[in-house]
Order: C-alpha cells, then structure tokens, then sequence
C-alpha cells in the first residue's frame, strides 16, 4: 500500500462566503448589467426616478435629460436600468457609455457620439451594408483610428480597423459630414421601426471645474448639429456640480434640457432590500444564505458615508473578510465587533498611505466636529496654514479618499466633508 501523499492539496480554493452560505461576495461594486457578471435584475429602488426619465424619453420625439449626484450613489446603475426598460418598449440603447475627457474638443465629442450610435444600430440590426452605415464606417474610422489603430466589438459583433484598410476623410471632416450622417442613421432607426436611440454621455465626475465648463461649451456646440436630431435620447451623467455645470452655463443649453433630476441618497430600507436581493441571488443551492453583516450594523454605517453606495459595499466587503468565521461563527458579524475590526484597518492603512502632517489635519478637523462640513477659509484657520497649503492638502486628501467636495449650492465656497473612512477611523 502506497503512503499518503502528505503534499496533496484540495483541489478546490476556500471560499469565505460559504461561511455564510453565499457562492461569492454580495457587496460587488460594479455597476450591474452590460457587461458585468451580475444582472440588471438585482436593482432595488429608484422607482420614481426611473419613471420620471421613461417617461421624459417616451413623451418626446427627442430628449435630452442629466442625472447628478455624488459618486457612488447609483447613478450609472439607474442609467443602465432605464436604458434595459427602454430596449424592452422598441428603442434602441447599448451599453457603451460615451465618456467626456478634460482634453476634449467638439470635433471629438461628435466623433464618440457618432461611434456609440453606430454601434447601438449594429447590435440592434447589422444592417452593414446599409448606405447610411457604409457612410458612417468612414468617419468611425476616423473618431476610431487617427490616433494610431483600434478595434470595433459591439456585443459580440468584432472587427479590427486600421489606418491602411481605408483611406481617411480628414478628421475635419466629423465637423462637416458627422451631423448629416447622424441624421442617416437616426433616419435609418426610425426606418426599422425603433422608437428612438438613446445614448449615454457620462465620465462628468470625473471632470475638474474647468473640464466641467468646457464640456458646457461643447455641448452648446453640438446642440444645433447633434443633440436635437429627432429620434436621439440623450442622458447625460455625473456630479451634481459638474452636471449644473454643464447643463446651465449657456442659456442654449439650458432651455433644451429637462431640469436635472439630482439623486438623493437611497433610504435605508433600500439599501436593506438591495443587499435582500444580492443574498437571494448568490445563496449556495438548497441552502438558506446568511447575511455577513446584521441589519443594524449595516443601518448604524451607512449614515456615515452620505448615500455613498460604493463605499458603504466596500467597508463591508472589508469587515466581512476580516471576521469571516471568527466572530460570526455561521451567524451574521454584529456591529461592536465590526466597528473595532474597520476601525483597526484603516487606521493602519491611514498610517501608510498619509504623512505625519495630513493625519494631524485630519484629526484636528474631527475633533473640531467629524460630521462637520467645512469651507477651505474655515479649514486654514483650523490648521494654521496658507490658502494654498489647505488646496494642497484637500487635493491629497481627496485622491487618498478620506475627504469629498460636496455639491456647490449657488455661488457660495464648496464645503468639504470627511468620508465614511474617516469617520469611522476618529469617530
């Protein structure tokens, strides 16, 4: 008889979410749908806005709507739960999201607009050879390839394109041929029998102030062109200053946009019910799934991170890993036993990642009050440094996520706030 094998190792991975009768983690941060593992299905909420941006898109023959709010509140995943409803009432949507970039130009823009209803026509009807497509394929190319080569893939629909499979029109030429051949291919939706073509414009959290009116500008460019074409349903995503920004700076703007829905953050009773959802949906088969985190420890921390959705799933993604099978021993991990564990781990990554300096402001700022929203005048006299010495750190305290501009109201000073990561580090 041979010995064991003292080297064998199982051949499955531990799973630490079979603790609590799950297949994988329920606290998953990306935006559901599209190309994601984890279905549009799973949305909880939202029902007023949704119906409100349905209906704006079914009571037009073209609409034009923003969505605000501050990052991690749901936004994309409204966007993306819309767009599916649409599809399901004969228009036409995909998931390609048309970002804005602070080094943008019109010419660009109208070159990514152009290349997201292309491929929105292709995956709904591949009419390729259609002579409004053939004619949009070469100013693809262009918005697409100039820069060097690139690759189509529209839901399962691919192709490499490069600068030597055509000649090019001159990029110039997007100015002056991308409106009218917009106009081609709404017409040759509308021809199909779609009720329309809805496209996404996001990416505007990610703009600074200055970006922001630029992308004003653009838009305002573009009104006349291409955001008023029949058939076209534009919503435009991102913060809610950046958002106002956008929408309100130009009166020519301003009149051909619905008034910008700004997203409250979810209650929490559907957050409760979106977590409901996520635990039903990741249960091990024939086995009833536990919640890693209680109830009440999830409704004691969201308060602290002001509707931000993402964070709040991310702390408990943290805490859950932490204790896993030490504290909740097959039941749900409770709140004094979640507070220490987060508060320990992010007090040593706040140790690495900040200097001596920025932990000192920090907590000077919450024993000045944690939940207390500040100005940058009020901040430099709490610290005893220079204007820009407060630009500077916020800039850093931002990036390292433990500090958030809130939404400007009028022209007042942008107010800052310590982030959920903070308070739970000095509360």
């Amino acid at each position: 008889m041979n010995p064991p094998n003292r080297l064998a190792r199982p051949t499955g991975l531990p799973n630490v979410w079979r603790v609590f009768n799950l297949t994988e983690s329920p606290f998953f941060q990306e935006t559901l749908g599209g190309g994601t593992t984890h279905p549009l299905s799973l949305f909880v909420g939202r029902t007023t806005e949704a119906n409100q941006l349905l209906a704006t898109i079914g009571s037009a023959r073209a609409s034009r709507q923003a969505i605000g709010g501050p990052p991690g509140i749901g936004k994309t995943t409204l966007v993306q739960s819309v767009k599916a409803e649409a599809l399901a009432a004969g228009y036409w949507a995909a998931d390609e999201l048309i970002p804005f970039y602070e080094s943008d130009t019109v010419e660009q823009l109208m070159g990514r607009i152009l290349g997201a209803l292309y491929d929105t026509i292709l995956a709904a009807r591949p009419m390729i050879n259609h002579p409004a497509m053939h004619a949009a394929q070469q100013l693809v190319k262009v918005a697409r390839l100039t820069s060097g080569g690139g690759n189509i893939s529209v839901l399962g629909v691919g192709g490499g394109l490069n600068k030597s499979t055509t000649p090019l029109t001159p990029q110039g030429g997007l100015l002056l041929d991308g409106p009218r051949i917009i106009r081609d291919l709404l017409d040759l939706a509308q021809g199909a029998e779609s009720a329309g073509v809805i496209l996404h414009l996001n990416n505007l959290e990610n703009l600074t102030d200055k970006g922001a009116a630029k992308a004003a500008d653009i838009l305002r460019s573009l009104r006349d062109p291409v955001l008023l074409q029949e058939g076209l349903h534009v919503l435009l995503v991102g913060t809610s200053g950046a958002v106002m920004t956008a929408v309100t700076t130009h009166a020519q703007i301003r009149t051909v946009f619905a008034t910008p829905l700004i997203l409250e953050p979810l209650p929490i009773e559907d957050v409760q019910a979106l977590l409901g959802a996520r635990y039903e949906y990741l249960a091990v088969e024939g086995k009833e799934p536990i919640p890693p985190v209680s109830s009440e420890a999830v409704a004691a921390l969201y308060p602290l991170f002001r509707g931000d959705l993402r964070s709040l799933l991310t702390a408990l993604e943290e805490g859950s890993r932490l204790l896993a099978g030490v504290e909740s021993q097959g039941g749900s991990i409770a709140l004094q036993a979640l507070l220490p564990a987060l508060r320990s781990r992010y007090q040593t990554l706040l140790q690495q990642r900040l200097d001596a300096r920025r932990q000192s402001q920090l907590e000077k700022w919450a024993n000045d009050g944690s939940s207390k929203e500040m100005t940058q005048q009020e901040l430099r006299i709490l610290w005893g440094v220079s204007q820009p010495a407060v630009s500077n750190a916020l800039a850093e305290l931002e990036q390292q996520g433990y500090v958030v501009a809130l939404p400007r109201k009028g022209k007042q000073a942008t107010q800052y706030a310590l982030t959920g990561v903070s308070r739970l580090i000095f509360d």
